[in-house]
């Protein structure tokens, strides 16, 4: 049956392609929409029971974030990142969420305290790598960035978060014991605890580093120059004489 055509108010249409959009991540994080592959509009719209408009513009959104690649008159193709994406949205991270959990940290309430530990926990029951491990871990994340109360800073390094997750898989179990990626959730959630903006900072940054590493060490087989061209984006983010180790 064809897609109705769209008929709600922008803002409406704009929630529901936001919808569409997320819903198209994690089908392509669990393999549901194979990389690769060309799907049409249509086909996307009676998969997520979405009309046209809200389909084009989530897909134009993924377009922008370098997942697929939009081709006329026939749909569009998953892409998933390539090794040079992944250092783009690693390279964003390390200059946004550190600052940013210092920021948080002069503001934070007993129930942020409260609702970070709670996740913490589910990660801690969930340390297979698997996808409740990387929910808690998102809204972890999530809930750091909100609390720092710029809620468009929060809602952009969280589309960065869920672009990179389709990668993650890089990062735990397989090639890092879950217990160092654990305990850097905590070093930041330590310091936030204390109100310790500064040290809050130095610990998301030594988290997202040795996460970026793990994540462009196996974005391809020739990655010394991504690799360089990370490393010198860590050196930009951090402050003057602090030492990064790789």
């Amino acid at each position: 049956m064809p897609t109705p055509a769209d008929s709600s108010s922008p803002a409406e249409s704009s929630s529901r392609s936001e919808q569409i959009a997320a819903a198209i991540r994690d089908a392509i994080r669990s393999g549901q929409l194979q990389r690769g592959v060309l799907y049409s509009s249509r086909e996307l719209g009676e998969r997520f029971g979405a009309s046209r408009t809200p389909v084009r513009e989530a897909l134009l959104r993924l377009a922008d974030l370098g997942l697929v690649r939009i081709e006329r008159n026939r749909g569009a193709r998953v892409l998933g990142q390539d090794g040079r994406g992944i250092v783009e949205l690693c390279s964003l991270r390390v200059l946004l969420e550190p600052p940013a959990a210092r920021g948080a940290a002069a503001v934070m309430t007993a129930r942020d305290d409260a609702a970070l530990a709670a996740e913490f926990e589910i990660m801690k029951e969930r340390a297979d790598g698997g996808p409740e491990y990387f929910a808690a871990d998102e809204r972890l994340h999530d809930l750091i960035m909100r609390a720092g109360g710029n809620l468009r800073l929060a809602k952009f390094v969280s589309e960065l978060r869920q672009t990179l997750s389709l990668d993650g898989r890089y990062s735990v179990p397989e090639h890092q014991p879950v217990e160092v990626a654990l305990q850097d959730h905590l070093d930041v959630i330590e310091a936030l605890r204390r109100r310790d903006g500064l040290a809050a900072e130095r610990a998301m940054r030594r988290h997202i580093v040795r996460s970026g590493d793990l994540l462009v060490a196996h974005s391809s087989q020739d990655n010394r120059g991504l690799l360089a061209e990370w490393r010198r984006w860590v050196e930009v983010a951090a402050p003057e004489g602090e030492h990064i180790r790789f």
